[in-house]
């Protein structure tokens, strides 16, 4: 059985990471800052680091839309109804204790405790909902639709490449609902070998721009 897992971002794009790993890393570096964001896109040589090291992968410039999510080793798949738009292999992934895929805004003030615990409700000053646990992150808007910026899976710890594929759903009837897709596979290797950089110019993920 799938759960139909979906993802909202704001405007930066989502990006996959294992907590472990990124806060390992963190540390190492001696970073303290919470605009980790900010950091890893003005910081080439750090950049490069987390692609080399499999810490932290972005899909940038996509738009601001909510997309499917599966994994393919979850068993997870388009049915016939999407077609697949993009496909891109061999990034570097480390994996401890799971990943998270997350809204890449949710790095403009990265706050790691957000991560932990069994879940609590935080009722805004807008009288909206923040959810924040150790498997999900979600927020209700002002019309009570619940947004999903961050989500667990549980992925055997290990080195991967990753495959990205992108789909869209073959007619688009209507606006509101899921019309865009990730599918993510990862392939248990030894060592990495090189690195793939995902801001590179070959690479589009923007599904929702492709005809």
């Amino acid at each position: 059985k799938t759960m139909e897992r979906t993802i909202d971002t704001a405007n930066y794009g989502i990006c996959i990471y294992s907590m472990d790993i990124l806060q390992n890393f963190l540390k190492k570096e001696k970073i303290r800052t919470k605009k980790l964001l900010k950091l890893f896109q003005k910081d080439k040589k750090k950049f490069v680091q987390l692609q080399k090291e499999g810490i932290w992968i972005p899909l940038p410039q996509i738009d601001a839309v909510t997309y499917s999510l599966k994994i393919e080793n979850l068993g997870e798949e388009f049915n016939g109804e999407w077609e697949k738009k993009l496909e891109y292999e061999g990034f570097n992934i480390s994996v401890n204790n799971g990943i998270w895929i997350s809204d890449t805004g949710s790095f403009m003030n990265f706050e790691s405790s957000n991560y932990e615990g069994d879940g609590r409700e935080c009722i805004t000053s807008y009288g909206t909902i923040d959810y924040f646990s150790n498997k999900e992150i979600w927020y209700t808007t002002m019309s009570g639709k619940k947004m999903y910026s961050d989500i667990w899976y549980d992925i055997p710890s290990g080195k991967y490449l990753l495959t990205i594929k992108g789909y869209a759903r073959k007619e688009i009837v209507d606006r509101k609902a899921v019309n865009y897709g990730f599918q993510f596979v990862f392939k248990k290797v030894d060592e990495f070998d090189g690195y793939k950089n995902p801001r590179e110019e070959q690479y589009n993920f923007n599904v929702a721009s492709m005809k």
